[in-house]
C-alpha cells in the first residue's frame, strides 16, 4: 500500500456526501458530468482502537465499455450547512490522514467484474478516545467538458469514512423547531445539537396530524450532525404505511413520538409547527 500525504492545497468540491453510481460533480463546478463507475458503500462506519490497524474495502464496478482510468487520494473535509460537502488537500488541524494507507494510487479498471480497493487506518497507541474522519477521492482521468466553459474538468466521488476510536457516542438533542423551505417546499424541521464525541444521525418515525387532520409519517434526513454542531434536520411526510410517496403538509402541524441516534440514544419529540 501507499501512505497517504499531504497534497496541494487547492480546495475541492463534492456534490453530496454519498457516492453517485452513473454521475458525479465536475471537479470546481456545479454541472454533471457522466460517470461509468458505482461505488459502494458510499460511506464507511468503523471501529478500532490504539495501536491496532482497522482495514475495509471499497467496491468499485466500471460500467464502460471501455477501460476506466482511475485516480485515488485522500481529503479532509467538512459538511457545510446546506448539506454539501468541501474536501481539502491541506491537512486540518487534528486531521488523522496521517494514519491512512491507501492501495494505490492509479487504477485501471475493466467493465463488468467489480474490483475490491483497500484501505487501512493504524492510529498510534496513544492515541485518545476520538473519531477519525477522512475521505477517499476517486477522480477519472477522462476529462469533461463542462456546459457554458471551455475548461475540461474530470468527474470525482467522494467516500467518506468514521473510525470510531475508543469509546465514543454521539449525544444528540432538540435545541429548537421551526418551518424551512427544503427544495421549494415547506417542512417541519428540528434543529439537533450534539454534544457528544462523535458523529450521529437521526433515525426512526414520527407520528403527526396536520390542519387538514390528515394522519402522517414523518422520517428525519439522515444528515450527519458532527461533535460539537447544532444542525437542522427536515422531516419529510408520508402516509402511514406508504414510506415512497412524499406528501405536501398543511400547516401547523403536531408531530409526536421518539427518534433513535448511536447505538441506544434516543430523543422524545412533542413539537408543534406553524408557518
Amino acid at each position: 500500500m501507499t501512505r497517504a500525504i499531504r497534497l496541494s492545497s487547492r480546495l475541492l468540491r463534492a456534490l453530496a456526501l454519498v457516492a453517485i453510481p452513473a454521475w458525479a460533480a465536475l471537479a470546481g463546478t456545479g454541472a454533471q458530468a457522466q460517470f461509468a463507475l458505482a461505488v459502494s458503500p458510499p460511506r464507511m462506519e468503523l471501529t478500532g482502537k490504539p495501536g491496532e490497524r482497522v482495514r475495509d474495502v471499497i467496491e468499485l464496478t466500471h460500467s464502460d465499455a471501455r477501460q476506466g482510468e482511475y485516480t485515488f487520494k485522500t481529503a479532509d473535509w467538512t459538511l457545510k450547512p446546506d448539506g454539501s460537502v468541501d474536501f481539502s488537500d491541506e491537512l486540518v488541524p487534528g486531521s488523522c490522514r496521517p494514519w491512512v494507507a491507501i492501495e494505490r494510487r492509479e487504477l485501471s479498471i475493466a467493465a463488468g467484474k467489480p474490483y475490491r480497493y483497500r484501505f487501512e487506518v493504524t492510529p498510534p497507541p496513544d492515541t485518545p478516545p476520538m473519531e477519525c474522519r477522512f475521505a477517499v477521492l476517486i477522480e477519472g482521468k477522462e476529462r469533461t467538458t463542462a456546459p457554458g466553459t471551455p475548461v475540461a474538468m474530470a468527474a470525482r466521488i467522494g467516500v467518506i469514512a468514521y473510525v470510531a476510536i475508543g469509546d465514543v457516542q454521539p449525544v444528540l438533542d432538540i435545541a429548537g423547531a421551526t418551518v424551512k423551505t427544503v427544495n421549494g417546499q415547506s417542512l417541519p424541521v428540528l434543529r439537533i445539537r450534539n454534544t457528544g464525541t462523535a458523529h450521529g444521525r437521526l433515525a426512526g418515525f414520527l407520528n403527526g396530524t396536520d390542519a387538514s387532520g390528515a394522519r402522517l409519517e414523518f422520517q428525519p434526513a439522515t444528515t450527519p450532525i458532527m461533535p460539537g454542531e447544532t444542525r437542522d434536520i427536515a422531516l419529510t411526510a408520508t402516509k402511514p404505511g406508504d414510506t415512497d410517496a412524499t406528501v405536501a403538509v398543511r400547516f401547523p402541524v403536531t408531530v409526536t413520538g421518539s427518534l433513535e441516534w448511536g447505538k441506544s440514544g434516543s430523543t422524545k419529540v412533542n413539537e408543534r409547527f406553524a408557518q
